[in-house]
């Protein structure tokens, strides 16, 4: 039997045969969920690391590493034509291009063609059978980077950078003496589609990333970072052990003593989600993968051992639980009190807190980043729609992580191709709806706490109606111009 499944089917006989047990593992969730929801604003307002003095050292030496697997081979080449127009004007830069475990040579043979036409620019690689995923295919680049090379850049396969990204990275870090810098992830395309899926996004790195630099422990977000090879190789390089081993080589990286910047700078555009499903399985991976990340180094984090300062432990924690959501356990202890006739125990008014603690903490964080930054009305109710849509994933995710269900590197389908009717439906909101619906039917709750978590339930149903319809538009909006070049 499936891990998740057993796990879900005792929960349900625990809740229904011994209810004060519900009631203790409602009582722990919600004391989590509220420590959870007073971190980010304790890290907030940590007092800030003084900067270090920027150094006069010698110009570096880049080393711009692109791992691709089954991506249009447009996408790529357009990248790579990005790259090539560097301004450097200092030190200098080689590009890697590392092809992992293409299912189809038409994919990758017209990159590798590309990547002949500039053999003294471009390195290409081809490996099968590549293990680790992504982490892998980044190993083997970085055996292969030049010897000059002083950091190694990474840049997703669908991102186009400015001209003068690497000049702003050595700029950086010069200016901030860091170990590593990580620049913000940005999408191209947003202002006039999809403005509030990119407002939800960008919500990490304006609120967790930001609050992170104080301290000089930012964790890595994948593209658009730079990492000193040396402190890269010391930290024992990139690991496949989760599904997102950007952030877990940033937790090596702070334990070991080097520190990382967040340079609040657009330097790169890349390509949102083209659907919902997609963007579910982006959000399912990196939630997924920093619980892995957090329970795999919870010792550095919670022991009393290690080189971790208090803040540095504190905002490393605020970043992996940055889309946590606990509300999977909660809802399904409500649904078996409600339908064995104990709506009206304390077990499941403390499942009902937590549900409605869940929501409470998505609107809060959204919508305080939307007044900070001053959003239009629009945008900000439109991510707080996309953020609501995909907290089922998000619990699903932390769910699934904290269970130890073994979890699976999913890559981000980028194509755009043409999907079955049936697999654009929300089926896990519409799922969820369907239930919180049947309980009001059959259940008939009274207490309001009940009532307010079942209502809470049916939310991500409309939530990401509205999130896909503007992923349609998204989509439409960044075809239009690829299928009027092809013409």
């Amino acid at each position: 039997m499936d891990l998740r499944l057993f796990t879900a089917l005792s929960i349900l006989v625990i809740a229904a045969g011994i209810p004060v047990i519900g009631a203790a593992i409602c009582g722990a969730i919600v004391l989590v969920q509220i420590a959870l929801f007073a971190l980010r604003p304790l890290v907030a307002c940590l007092p800030v690391h003084p900067s270090r003095v920027a150094r006069n050292s010698v110009a570096p030496w880049f080393s711009v590493h692109v791992a691709t697997h089954c991506e249009p081979p447009q996408l790529v080449i357009a990248t790579l034509r990005a790259l090539l127009t560097q301004h450097c004007p200092t030190g200098g830069y080689e590009i890697i291009v590392m092809d992992n475990n293409p299912a189809d040579p038409a994919l990758w043979k017209p990159v590798e063609r590309f990547c002949a036409g500039h053999a003294g620019r471009i390195k290409f690689l081809h490996r099968t059978g590549v293990r680790g995923a992504k982490a892998g295919a980044l190993n083997i680049a970085l055996a292969h980077t030049d010897p000059r090379a002083t950091h190694i850049v990474t840049v997703d396969a669908d991102y186009i950078v400015s001209k003068n990204f690497l000049t702003h990275a050595a700029a950086a870090l010069a200016r901030t003496a860091a170990d590593y810098v990580q620049f913000p992830q940005a999408y191209n395309g947003t202002a006039s589609a999809a403005p509030g899926v990119d407002a939800e996004l960008e919500e990490y790195f304006r609120t967790n990333a930001a609050s992170a630099d104080d301290t000089e422990a930012v964790l890595l977000t994948g593209t658009l970072c730079v990492i000193s090879r040396t402190a890269l190789i010391a930290a024992g390089g990139w690991s496949g052990a989760t599904t997102t081993e950007d952030a877990e080589l940033g937790v090596r990286l702070c334990n070991a003593g080097f520190s990382g910047r967040f340079i609040n700078q657009v330097v790169g555009e890349g390509l949102l989600p083209l659907s919902l499903r997609e963007l579910e399985r982006q959000r399912y991976r990196w939630c997924s993968g920093n619980a892995q990340t957090l329970m795999r180094h919870a010792r550095l984090v919670f022991g009393p051992a290690g080189s971790l300062t208090l803040a540095k432990r504190l905002a490393i924690l605020s970043q992996l639980t940055a889309w946590f959501n606990l509300a999977m356990v909660p809802c399904l202890l409500l649904s078996a009190l409600l339908v064995t006739g104990q709506g009206h125990t304390v077990p499941a008014v403390l499942a009902g807190v937590a549900i409605v603690l869940s929501l409470c903490d998505i609107v809060a964080r959204v919508l305080a980043r939307s007044c900070r930054d001053r959003l239009p009305p629009g945008v900000a109710l439109s991510a707080l729609a996309c953020r609501i849509a995909l907290a089922p994933q998000s619990a699903k995710a932390t769910f699934d992580a904290l269970t130890g269900c073994r979890l699976k590197f999913l890559v981000t389908d980028k194509t755009g191709g043409n999907r079955p009717a049936l697999s654009a439906l929300p089926l896990c909101p519409l799922l969820i709806f369907i239930i919180a619906v049947l309980l009001f039917a059959i259940a008939q709750p009274a207490d309001p706490i009940v009532l307010t978590a079942l209502a809470a339930l049916m939310l991500p149903l409309p939530a990401a109606v509205l999130t896909s319809t503007s992923l349609r538009a998204y989509r439409g909006a960044v075809s239009a111009p690829a299928q009027g070049a092809a013409a």
